[in-house]
C-alpha cells in the first residue's frame, strides 16, 4: 500500500475526484481518499511519480507519505477532530469542523456550555440588570421607591432556571442539529499526537483542539484558605445580600460585580493593585467611571497591596498597605476578581510536547496552531483575549486550519470589548497613547455626552466619548465609549474602524435621531466644528 498526502480537498467531493483520479493510474487496485484528514491510501502496484501527477492533473497536491506506527488509523476507529472542552470554543471548533464534513468528538470534564454561560456573562449580566433597574427605580425623581427591596433567593432561584434554559437551546439542542458530533462528559487526557484517554476509554482522532477553558485565579495571599471566599465561579449563587462586601480587583469582574451589589444595597470596598481602574482603558474614561461609583458609595483604594487576611467571627479583616502605610479593612465577605488562569494542569500537555506560556496558557502561532502541529488551541487557555467572542472565532478558525490547512488566521485588532458597569465602558480599535507607539501621527477627540440628546432626556449625560484619528489618512483608528448601553452603541464604531472609514464617512451619514449613537456622529463632527454650536441633526 502506498500512502500520499493530498492538498487541496475542501469537501467529499474533492475526494471522490482524487479517487478517480488515482483509481485511473495503471496498477491501482483501490484507492481510500480520506477528508477532511487529507491523505489517501492506494492499493496495487503503482509507481508514486504517476500517481503524484493524476493527482495534480485533477488539481490537488500530493506527496508521498511514510510509514509510521501512529501516522494513520483506520477510519472507523477514529474522529476526524477530538476537541477538549466543551464551551463556547469547543463548540465553534466542532460546529465548523461538522460543516466542513468531519466526524467530531467533544470531552467536557464539566458542565456544558462552559464559563460564559454558567459562571459568567450570562449570570453576571442578569445580576446587573436586576441591580440596574433596582436603583434606577429608587433614584427615579417621578416614582415613590422608598419601600422596595430584593429578594436575594429568588435572584438566585430564577438565575439558575435562566442558566439551565440557555443550556438547553444553546447547547444540548445544538448538539442534535449535528449528527457527526459526539460528546461525552468526563475526565479527558492526552495520550498521544493521536489517542486519548475519556472517561477511562481510549479514542483515536486525526486532529485535536484544545478549548479547555480558564477558572478564577485565586490570589497567593496569607491565610486565603482560612477564610470563606467568593470569585465568579462561585457568587451568583450567593443567597443573601453581604453586608460589607470587599472586593479585591479593580478589573471588569471587580468592578462589574461590585456595582451591582452596591446598587443592591450592600457596602462596596474595592481594592486594585494598580494606580487606576481598568489600567487598560482610556484614562479620561476610568477616572470619569472611578468617580461614578465613588459618588454612588463605593469606596475605592487603588495602589494598595494585599498583605494578609483572616476571620475574626463573622467578619473578615483585610490587611493592606497603602502609601506607605498598613491598614485593616472590615468586611462581611471577600470576592476575588483578579483575573483567571488557564485550565492546562494535567491534561497531558507534556506527553505530547505543548508548549506552555507563563501561567500555564497554551502557546500557539497564528493559525491556533501549539507547538505540537497535530493540535490547536483556542479561548481562554490561549490567554490572547478573554472574551466569549473571540473564543468562538479561535474555535472556528482552529478547527478549519486542523482540517484543511494552515490559511486563516483571527483579527484580533478590532475586536470590541466592554465593561458592563453603568455607565459601559466599550471600545473597539487603537487607544491614543497605542497609535502614538506604532507611528502612527494622531488627533484626538473627546465629546461629552451632555452634547448628546438623547442621554439628557434619559437622565444620562454622564459619559464620554472619545475618538482617535490618523492625521495622514483621516481614517479612525480607535473609538471609545462610556456611556449607558456603550455596548450596544459600540457597535457602531466597529464597522467604522474595521473597514478603514474616514471622519468624513462618518460625518457624510445620516443616524436616527434622537440616539445615543448619534455620539460617534457628533465626535466625528468635532474635528471639523463646534457641535455645541449645531442645531439637532446638522451635518
Amino acid at each position: 500500500m502506498i500512502k500520499l498526502k493530498i492538498t487541496g480537498m475542501t469537501c467529499g467531493h474533492c475526494a471522490k475526484t482524487v479517487k478517480i483520479a488515482l483509481e485511473s493510474v495503471e496498477g491501482v487496485e483501490r484507492a481510500d481518499v480520506h477528508f477532511p484528514q487529507g491523505y489517501a491510501e492506494v492499493y496495487g502496484k503503482a509507481e508514486v511519480k504517476k500517481l503524484i501527477d493524476a493527482v495534480n492533473k485533477a488539481g490537488y497536491g500530493a506527496e508521498a507519505l511514510q510509514e509510521g506506527p501512529e501516522v494513520f488509523i483506520p477510519k472507523e476507529e477514529m474522529y476526524d477532530l477530538f476537541v477538549l472542552g466543551g464551551g463556547s470554543a469547543g463548540f465553534a471548533a466542532a460546529i465548523r469542523a461538522h460543516e466542513i464534513g468531519a466526524k467530531v468528538l467533544i470531552a467536557e470534564k464539566g458542565i456544558i456550555g462552559g464559563a460564559c454561560l454558567n459562571r459568567g456573562c450570562i449570570p453576571s449580566k442578569y445580576l446587573i440588570e436586576i441591580a440596574n433597574t433596582f436603583f434606577h427605580a429608587r433614584n427615579n425623581p417621578f416614582i415613590n421607591a422608598e419601600k422596595l427591596n430584593v429578594d436575594m433567593k429568588k435572584i438566585a432561584d430564577f438565575k439558575q432556571k435562566l442558566v439551565e434554559r440557555l443550556r438547553k437551546e444553546k447547547y444540548w439542542d445544538v448538539l442534535e442539529a449535528y449528527p457527526k458530533i459526539d460528546y461525552l462528559s468526563g475526565e479527558a487526557k492526552i495520550l498521544t499526537s493521536n489517542k486519548a484517554l475519556v472517561n477511562g476509554k481510549e479514542i483515536t482522532f486525526g486532529k485535536s483542539v484544545i478549548a479547555v477553558g480558564s477558572k478564577p485565579t485565586v490570589p497567593s495571599i496569607k491565610g486565603i484558605n482560612q477564610v470563606r471566599f467568593y470569585t465568579s465561579d462561585t457568587i451568583f449563587d450567593i443567597d443573601y445580600l453581604p453586608k460589607r462586601l470587599l472586593v479585591i480587583g479593580g478589573g471588569p469582574i471587580g468592578l462589574e460585580l461590585g456595582q451591582a451589589f452596591l446598587r443592591l444595597g450592600s457596602e462596596v470596598i474595592l481594592v486594585e493593585r494598580f494606580d487606576e481602574i481598568l489600567p487598560l482603558e482610556e484614562r479620561e474614561l476610568s477616572s470619569m467611571l472611578r468617580n461614578i461609583l465613588q459618588r454612588e458609595g463605593m469606596e475605592i483604594i487603588t495602589g494598595a497591596k494585599v498583605i494578609g487576611v483572616r476571620q475574626e467571627g463573622n467578619s473578615i479583616l483585610l490587611e493592606i498597605e497603602h502609601q506607605g502605610e498598613k491598614g485593616t479593612l472590615v468586611g462581611s465577605d471577600i470576592l476575588l476578581a483578579v483575573g483567571r488562569s488557564p485550565n492546562t494542569h494535567d491534561i497531558g500537555l507534556e506527553s505530547v510536547g505543548i508548549k506552555t506560556k507563563e501561567g500555564g496558557f497554551i502557546e500557539t502561532d497564528e493559525f491556533m496552531q501549539t507547538s505540537n502541529p497535530n493540535f490547536y488551541a483556542a479561548g481562554d487557555c490561549v490567554g490572547k483575549l478573554p472574551l466569549v467572542t473571540v473564543a468562538a472565532m479561535e474555535g472556528g478558525v482552529a478547527a478549519e486550519n486542523a482540517l484543511l490547512g494552515n490559511k486563516k488566521t483571527v483579527d484580533y485588532a478590532t475586536v470590541p470589548r466592554a465593561v458592563f458597569t453603568d455607565p459601559e465602558l466599550a471600545s473597539v480599535g487603537l487607544k491614543e497613547e497605542e497609535a502614538k507607539n506604532l507611528g502612527f501621527e494622531v488627533d484626538v477627540r473627546v465629546l461629552d455626552f451632555s452634547k448628546v440628546p438623547r442621554a439628557v432626556i434619559g437622565f444620562r449625560e454622564e459619559g464620554l466619548v472619545k475618538m482617535v484619528l490618523d492625521v495622514k489618512t483621516r481614517k479612525i483608528l480607535g473609538v471609545h465609549v462610556l456611556s449607558s448601553h456603550g455596548a450596544e452603541v459600540i457597535h457602531k464604531a466597529v464597522l467604522i474602524v474595521k473597514h478603514g472609514l474616514t471622519v468624513d464617512d462618518v460625518i457624510g451619514t445620516t443616524d436616527v435621531y434622537p440616539t445615543l449613537s448619534e455620539s460617534i456622529k457628533l465626535v466625528a463632527q468635532s474635528f471639523v466644528k463646534d457641535v455645541s454650536k449645531l442645531s439637532c441633526c446638522v451635518s
